[in-house]
């Protein structure tokens, strides 16, 4: 299970942004932009997003049932379900005797890519044994580009387009016939696309 901590500070894209996209220049449409950037923005960010990634830096509680297991000649990874990973704040497990129990050493791989990062045990170590309930493992990390400036440019064009498509478009159906959404924004938002099982 995931859930959302902190949410990023700022917008993935500024109300200036959109309105120069869409070529408005007054402020009666104002919150209404804002609304469909924010729309476009969910379809794409965060645990439920389509790319399976974290824009703008954000906090998340990941809780898992019960460490991976260890088959014979491979290491027991845990996959960081987020990209691009910050950091992993803390790991945290109930104990087999019940008592919530930090874990001390872990290492980080990928931490660096935009692809999903994981955790494994420390060298010459293995997952702790956990009690057999729902949630006894429970990782807070942080993840995203950073500032809404350091999130690539694809995404942002993306997000611009279907928000733009939406602001053109405001009904499902409708007495004429309705262009489909633009191939354009899938194929900017492909490469940065985790596929997750």
């Amino acid at each position: 299970m995931l859930r959302l901590v902190t949410p990023p500070a700022t917008p993935v894209v500024s109300l200036a942004e959109i309105k120069r996209h869409v070529r408005v220049e007054n402020s009666d449409d104002d919150s209404y932009l804002e609304s469909l950037v924010s729309a476009a923005t969910g379809m794409v960010d965060g645990a439920d997003g389509w790319l399976g990634r974290a824009l703008i830096t954000q906090t998340w509680d990941y809780a898992l049932d019960l460490f991976p297991c260890q088959r014979s000649g491979s290491i027991a990874v845990l996959p960081i379900p987020l990209a691009p990973l910050v950091s992993v704040t803390s790991v945290a497990y109930t104990a087999a005797d019940g008592t919530d129990t930090p874990l001390a050493t872990f290492r980080t791989f990928n931490a660096t890519s935009s692809q999903p990062a994981y955790i494994v045990p420390a060298i010459d170590e293995t997952w702790p044994l956990t009690k057999c309930e729902p949630e006894s493992v429970r990782i807070r990390f942080v993840a995203g580009y950073g500032a809404a400036g350091a999130v690539p440019a694809g995404i942002k064009h993306a997000i611009m387009l279907i928000a733009g498509h939406w602001y053109e478009n405001r009904e499902d159906v409708g007495d004429r016939a309705l262009a489909k959404m633009p191939m354009a924004s899938e194929a900017l938002l492909m490469p940065y696309r985790n596929w997750r099982g």
